[in-house]
């Protein structure tokens, strides 16, 4: 590898890598807000939030890659471009092509770490991010029973006042409906003066208990009261019974992609239709074969030869790879629906990006013209000047009516 390419290797990663964990920031915002409401009610909120935020790391991942490729690639050129460091090498006979080897390497680094991100850690993540999402909804009483607030858990609704003493807790008060075998329906009403949360480590399943004390019981029916008690001392079983999660492989999402692979006839997983399983097999392997286009789109997008500097690559790549992300999510959708074959609407708008991705690096390695967004960059320009000018126009007709 010579100096050069060196040098652009080294700007270029620098760029691509500092993108990548921005992307990811970014893109976790928004979720970090959910998940911190979801497990605000739980007795370990801290590690709960924490596991699901790794496991949701590698779907943003494969979101922030593609683009982090496209915006760095087109922010080193560009870099090159302005300091004259492009022209420069051009000048010394070294070709466009030469200087984008660089960014194909990292594109096939990329492209293993994609296939490897969507086919295995993505699938599995998401699973776990459902499953931890589940049990934490299945809130214990520990959870539950927070002072001054009404928390619904099942078919029973809890409220814990605030004038426990001694790590007790109460007054209690418990609303749960009750569905009888012959089809009455209704609901009963415990409450209590005081109410202490035990969990019981050494059983099985090491279940939080609620023993309440002085209290009372109404049972109505039909809207008919049909039993009252009270009693010195009676205990709630908490979490004794959460239910498990379902079993990995009931979403396509979920399966990595060898298992996908294996049930591409729809013989392994028959709760997976055939043409959604192939859709998404082929959804992942294009991701990555995209990232090994992506450089011979973003270096002719980053081109500007000094005289002529240009800040519209980054603004048209970024259409440019949302819509073609678009456009492969709607081709998958074609394809599962069965109205055309799987690998049709995938590969169908990969070719086509893969043509224009050749003839627009061709014309701008070989033919060395104008930048391929110098046109947009003047067009964008003509519109900018012709709305400034109708501005002025418009404020100069005015000073005039005035003085008129």
């Amino acid at each position: 590898m010579g100096r050069l390419n060196r040098y652009i290797l080294k700007n270029a990663a620098l760029s691509i890598g500092g993108l990548v964990i921005f992307a990811c920031c970014v893109l976790l915002l928004e979720r970090l807000l959910r998940i911190f409401e979801i497990v605000s009610n739980t007795t370990n909120p801290g590690g709960a939030a924490t596991y699901m935020i790794v496991n949701l790391l590698p779907y943003y991942l494969g979101m922030a890659v593609p683009i982090a490729l496209l915006l760095g690639t087109i922010i080193t050129v560009d870099k090159l471009s302005k300091s004259s460091e492009l022209t420069a090498a051009l000048g010394a006979g070294v070709s466009l092509f030469h200087m984008t080897k660089p960014f194909i390497w990292l594109a096939v680094f990329l492209a293993g770490i994609t296939l490897f991100v969507e086919g295995n850690l993505q699938p599995v993540g998401r699973y776990k991010y459902r499953q931890t999402l589940d049990v934490v909804k299945q809130q214990s009483f520990t959870a539950a029973l927070r002072e001054g607030t009404f928390t619904e858990v099942g078919a029973r609704t809890f409220f814990a006042g605030t004038d426990g003493k001694d790590g007790s807790i109460g007054p209690i008060f418990i609303y749960e409906t009750v569905d009888e075998a012959d089809g009455t329906e209704g609901y009963r009403i415990t409450t209590a003066g005081i109410g202490e949360i035990k969990v019981l480590e050494n059983t099985s399943s090491s279940a939080p208990i609620l023993n309440l004390k002085e209290g009372r019981g109404f049972q109505v029916m039909d809207r008919i009261l049909s039993g009252q008690y009270g009693f010195g001392g009676a205990a709630i079983a908490g979490a004794a019974s959460v239910s498990d999660y379902r079993i990995r492989g009931d979403d396509e999402r979920e399966m990595t992609s060898l298992e996908l692979f294996a049930n591409r006839n729809g013989n392994v997983t028959q709760t997976i239709d055939k043409n959604t399983n192939n859709a998404t097999l082929h959804l992942r392997i294009s991701k990555s074969v995209l990232l090994l286009i992506l450089p011979f789109i973003a270096v002719p997008f980053g081109l500007n030869y000094g005289r002529n500097p240009s800040s519209a690559g980054i603004f048209v790549g970024v259409v440019f790879l949302v819509s073609l992300q678009k456009a492969l999510e709607f081709g998958q959708s074609l394809g599962a629906a069965g109205k055309v074959p799987p690998w049709l609407g995938i590969w169908g708008i990969i070719i086509v990006v893969a043509i224009f991705a050749g003839l627009l690096f061709r014309k701008s390695a070989f033919k060395m013209g104008q930048p391929p967004l110098t046109s947009f960059s003047q067009w964008i320009g003509h519109i900018k000047g012709e709305i400034i000018g109708s501005i002025r126009k418009l404020s100069r007709d005015k000073r005039a009516s005035r003085n008129v």
